[in-house]
């Protein structure tokens, strides 16, 4: 007995992914397969058909019942003519703080421990130990 998958936008994402990947297999067909007769070409790309729209039947009925999906997931055959995929724009991430100058002090840019006071701060090992060697 088959199960159905969860109808869900994820699952609509890939119905859409799959119809485009028909698509785009028929235009490969079509323009450059190399085929004795026309049949045999008309043939394979019946073959092909018949296999997608099953896949448009189903993206449909998911709309229609308010699945949601982005418009950038569309197969490009859903897309009115002319109309490109619109382009999510994504935040460009902060960036860390610059790295020093070569030339630069280390310790002119350290801020203070989150752990002073505590058993885990080191500066004050650290300190004393500059200050025994004579280097602070």
């Amino acid at each position: 007995m088959a199960t159905s998958p969860v109808e869900s936008k994820y699952y609509l994402k890939t119905v859409h992914a799959e119809i485009d990947l028909f698509d785009r297999r028929l235009a490969h067909l079509m323009k450059y397969d190399v085929f004795d007769t026309e049949a045999a070409r008309a043939a394979a790309a019946r073959k092909l058909n018949l296999k997608r729209e099953p896949l448009v039947q189903t993206a449909k009925r998911l709309a229609a019942e308010g699945v949601e999906f982005k418009e950038s997931d569309l197969p490009r055959s859903f897309r009115p003519d002319g109309v490109r995929a619109p382009v999510e724009e994504k935040p460009e991430p902060k960036t860390a703080a610059p790295a020093p100058a070569p030339g630069e002090d280390r310790n002119s840019r350290r801020h203070g421990s989150p752990f002073a006071g505590t058993s885990l701060d080191w500066e004050k090992s650290v300190q004393s130990y500059m200050q025994a060697k004579g280097k602070a």
